[in-house]
């Protein structure tokens, strides 16, 4: 419940962003009724691809059986893994000037003849990618519905989620007072590149249960590192919560350690890699530039 209440609130609040910015860009201008419209069509459309996703994986998920349905959802869960960190990169860069490329986009787009598809293709974009991302990040949670009960725990947290996006999101807007911006996004990245490795974690411990069952792995990868059972529990609600958004476990195998340190040296060698490219001077560019004509 954890886990879906963080990703819904932390998505929410990147379609608000989006949608705020086109809504505060249209109130200045004569034409705004019109475009307002265009907006929340975008938005509903928005919302249709989402739940489109939505149903196609669990429609896939369904019809898979056997064997193929474990490799789709363990290659699911990677993809998830590795969206978060793309997601998180490009955050990275375009962050502090996404009002200005969005603007100046509008702009461009409704220089000449009045145009008002580029708001309604931003406002489904914005709003269908975070929808999409929310689907592909808990995925894992939704495999887990088997009940009417856990829909509904499901849907509680998800509209838990959104109250508390709505909530932050206006207190965001309010400027640094309450919550600044820079640091919201520093905190909820962190947070979630421990959810990707969650995810990424999941996928393994499915491979190797599954498909790589069968194979003559060395033994210190079937062996217990710790055990924390007696101070947190995996099967505690604080243990699942920290298993679910930071991949706690409470007796890691070897496999648990091997993969979580791959996880954690790749986006850490990713984020320094793009940390360079970013503060290489601009001579350097040029040159290299030179160089390679």
């Amino acid at each position: 419940m954890g886990q879906t209440i963080f990703v819904v609130c932390r998505e929410s609040i990147e379609a608000l962003l989006v949608i705020g910015i086109l809504y505060a860009w249209m109130n200045d201008r004569q034409d705004a009724k019109t475009g307002k419209r265009w907006l929340f069509a975008g938005i509903v459309a928005g919302f249709g691809l989402a739940t489109l996703l939505t149903l196609t994986l669990i429609g896939v998920t369904d019809i898979l059986g056997g064997e193929a349905r474990t490799w789709f959802e363990i290659g699911m869960l990677t993809f998830a893994s590795a969206l978060i960190v793309q997601m998180v990169m490009w955050m990275r860069v375009h962050g502090r000037t996404l009002k200005q490329e969005i603007e100046s986009g509008l702009e461009t787009n409704l220089s000449g003849e009045k145009n008002w598809w580029g708001v309604f293709f931003l406002a489904m974009i914005a709003v269908g990618r975070e929808g999409s991302e929310t689907v592909m990040f808990l995925y894992g949670s939704l495999l887990q519905l088997d009940s009417f009960a856990s829909y509904m725990s499901f849907f509680m947290a998800a509209s838990i989620g959104l109250a508390l996006a709505m909530i932050l999101f206006y207190a965001l807007q309010l400027g640094g007072r309450f919550i600044s911006w820079k640091w919201f996004f520093r905190v909820t990245e962190i947070m979630l590149l421990f959810l990707g490795s969650a995810l990424f974690l999941a996928a393994s411990e499915k491979l190797l249960s599954g498909p790589l069952g069968a194979t003559d792995l060395p033994g210190w990868m079937y062996s217990n590192m710790w055990d924390m059972t007696s101070v947190l529990s995996d099967s505690s609600v604080l243990g699942n919560l920290l298993a679910s958004l930071f991949a706690y476990r409470s007796q890691p195998i070897g496999w648990d350690l091997m993969i979580l340190s791959a996880f954690w040296v790749a986006v850490l060698l990713l984020l320094k890699w793009q940390s360079r490219e970013k503060n290489k001077p601009i001579t350097q560019t040029v040159v290299n530039a030179v160089s390679n004509n």
